[in-house]
């Protein structure tokens, strides 16, 4: 939810930090938690509390660091490779350097990787999968996973540098945009929380960037420091809608899941009917007249029986920030006003724009074990229905995600489509790290 800290101007925060120890004090409880969350769960070490959302932030932006700091195997050949560990080097001798605050610049740049430094780690990365026979465990995982599925008609010493070069550079955008306030490709909706000239920041920056760095050297993994730090600027930045409700299938999604697997999809036309959320441009209201609208469209889909399940898909999207999800929201409407049973409801709350709406829903029906190449429907406005079968929105998936993640097939009205799913949609991308 906002707060009143939220609402209040960067400058009035920046005064309030001189003025009150107190708020000092939370800030840097806040960024302490989220640290020390990242420091247990990647040295193994058992905590009370960890910070799962961290964990669950990692693996759904950079599953390749997950797979790696998985196998011990592995971790210890990267640990021990004197190309990969010198990269670390800067980064610890700058730590014993000046005490004083350094500004967002100086904390941030050290852990940015340039092309040079890419291509040479990726580069080695290829030569080690050679040489081990265990790098061929994360070579596996990294397949099994389908989590760079746009890259498996490459070869494995592609796949190995592709999914480094990915990572890199998301990593890099976030450092970026939430370390730096550089503008994110929907600034508008994605942008940095926090004033990131504002005294408190720069304080909160320098403690992130010491705690990530506690952990000896020769402990350390040659692309922790940047990831940790990534995952820290996203917590404390209140950025974790792309984990928040997980796990579904235990959650939101958990009557569903049960009933699915008492269904014969046989039985119906369509495997499921897809209703595309719209949020409200205020914080008062929960959905916008559009968001309803489209749930009066699909509900009459429904009702003639054509689809087992409904999924409603839609984040935390409009405004920035907002305290309301457009697929909870939906579902709410759908179970208390139309009286739809909830285990026929299944929500998708992450999805930011149309084509991740697509996308999105396709992982969950390869999830959960719902049919993609059976005929679906998406269901929307008739405005939107149109953009959803334009070549503009075939041509923004390709620029933006790399492919196409359904294959639209015939439309059956203004307001209603036919599609089947495509598996590249289990494809990771970082660059947009609030869904990726």
């Amino acid at each position: 939810m906002i707060t009143d800290i939220d609402i209040l101007g960067p400058r009035i925060l920046g005064a309030l930090f001189l003025l009150n120890k107190k708020m000092k004090k939370l800030f840097f409880l806040l960024v302490l938690g989220a640290s020390i969350g990242l420091v247990a769960q990647n040295k193994g070490s058992a905590r009370t509390f960890p910070n799962e959302s961290l964990q669950r932030l990692q693996d759904k932006n950079f599953y390749l660091f997950t797979a790696i700091t998985g196998d011990q195997e592995v971790s210890a050949i990267l640990r021990n490779d004197t190309t990969l560990q010198a990269f670390l080097k800067p980064l610890y001798s700058e730590k014993k350097g000046n005490p004083e605050l350094k500004n967002g610049e100086e904390v941030i740049r050290p852990f940015l990787w340039n092309d040079q430094d890419i291509a040479t780690i990726g580069k080695r990365l290829v030569q080690l999968s050679k040489k081990y026979k265990a790098m061929a465990n994360v070579t596996r995982k990294l397949k099994e996973s389908h989590s760079y599925a746009n890259f498996e008609g490459y070869s494995d010493d592609d796949l190995w540098y592709k999914s480094w070069e990915l990572c890199a550079k998301g990593i890099d955008t976030i450092l970026e945009v939430y370390g730096l306030g550089k503008a994110p490709l929907y600034d508008q909706i994605d942008s940095v929380s926090f004033d990131v000239h504002s005294k408190m920041y720069t304080y909160g920056l320098n403690i992130q960037k010491d705690m990530v760095l506690e952990r000896p050297m020769e402990e350390t993994l040659f692309f922790q420091p940047g990831l940790e730090l990534s995952l820290s600027l996203l917590y404390t930045n209140h950025r974790d809608e792309a984990v928040r409700y997980e796990p579904l299938e235990e959650k939101e999604n958990s009557k569903a899941v049960k009933a699915i697997g008492a269904l014969d999809f046989s039985d119906y036309e369509y495997a499921t009917i897809v209703v595309l959320g719209g949020g409200p441009e205020n914080y008062r209201d929960r959905l916008s007249i559009m968001g309803k609208i489209n749930l009066l469209l699909a509900i009459r889909e429904y009702r003639e029986g054509k689809a087992p399940f409904i999924i409603v898909s839609g984040g935390h999207v409009h405004p920035n920030r907002t305290p309301y999800c457009e697929a909870v929201e939906m579902k709410k409407e759908l179970v208390q006003i139309y009286g739809v049973p909830e285990e026929r409801v299944i929500i998708e709350p992450h999805a930011r724009h149309t084509t991740t709406n697509m996308r999105n829903v396709t992982r969950l029906m390869l999830r959960y074990d719902i049919p993609i190449d059976k005929k679906s429907l998406v269901v929307t406005n008739p405005r939107h229905s149109s953009y959803l079968g334009s070549d503009a929105f075939k041509e923004r998936c390709a620029i933006e995600l790399g492919y196409q993640p359904v294959n639209l097939q015939g439309r059956l009205s203004p307001s209603t489509m036919e599609f089947t799913g495509n598996r590249q949609s289990l494809h990771q991308n970082p660059y947009q790290p609030l869904d990726p």
